[in-house]
């Protein structure tokens, strides 16, 4: 255990010293949200009662835990895989859970900034929420990104090196699209949208903001996401161990 723990601690580390994750998981989401609030104030989605700019929190928030999970996970395990770093680490006594637990941990501690500053950014911007409103949107963001981050460990392991980073960029810009992070999402769209994590993660955030009730069958398929991504990410981790 004391060996998973210091793995984590140098995973952490390396996540957020790395300027360039913090800018695509941060920065870069906090922009695209600063511009579409300015531009929406005081309109409402279409066919909702809900206000573009609390959509908008929710769906930029949620696309900056996307890229830190997905992301950064996927591409870092393929250079790690380039650099041998992963056969190193068989040679020491950490359990072979290790590792995944590790990136499993520094993801969920690295994606808590791209939330964090998106909604210190919507307090600017009018988004008036109650203290247990900010408490479940978080909850659900924060949570719904371990879909994302085992999808990354999934692709590292899985996919040939030098196609980890196109199909990692595919799947992120498809996923974010159909999932409603850049725009509302409505008829073809949302109906192949609702089978991905991405758009239930910012839609059960997005009914926590609104005070809608929850969609259970939603909740239901992040969390098969949740399970499924999990468990092919284990099966890749044990398949590459093995070569």
């Amino acid at each position: 255990m004391t060996g998973v723990i210091t793995l984590g601690r140098l995973e952490i580390r390396r996540t957020l010293r790395n300027r360039r994750v913090m800018f695509f998981t941060i920065l870069y989401p906090a922009l695209l949200f600063m511009l579409s609030a300015g531009s929406v104030k005081g309109k409402m989605v279409p066919g909702t009662d809900i206000p573009y700019v609390d959509y908008y929190l929710v769906a930029y928030a949620s696309f900056g835990v996307i890229a830190a999970s997905l992301n950064n996970n996927a591409m870092r395990i393929a250079q790690e895989r380039k650099e041998g770093w992963i056969r190193q680490l068989r040679l020491t006594a950490l359990p072979s859970y290790g590792y995944v637990t590790s990136k499993i941990c520094s993801s969920l501690i690295a994606v808590i900034p791209a939330i964090v500053v998106t909604f210190a950014l919507g307090t600017t911007q009018g988004v008036k929420l109650s203290a247990d409103q900010w408490v479940s949107a978080f909850l659900v963001i924060w949570l719904g990104s371990l879909a994302f981050t085992a999808l990354g460990i999934a692709i590292g392991y899985g996919v040939p090196q030098d196609a980890v980073q196109p199909v990692t960029l595919i799947i992120y810009i498809a996923g974010s699209f159909l999932g409603g992070q850049f725009f509302a999402v409505s008829g073809a769209l949302e109906t192949i949208g609702k089978a991905l994590p991405t758009y239930w993660v910012r839609q059960i955030a997005t009914d926590v903001v609104a005070k809608n009730p929850i969609q259970w069958g939603g909740v239901a398929i992040l969390a098969a996401w949740v399970v499924g991504c999990g468990v092919l990410a284990a099966v890749m981790y044990q398949k590459r161990a093995e070569d």
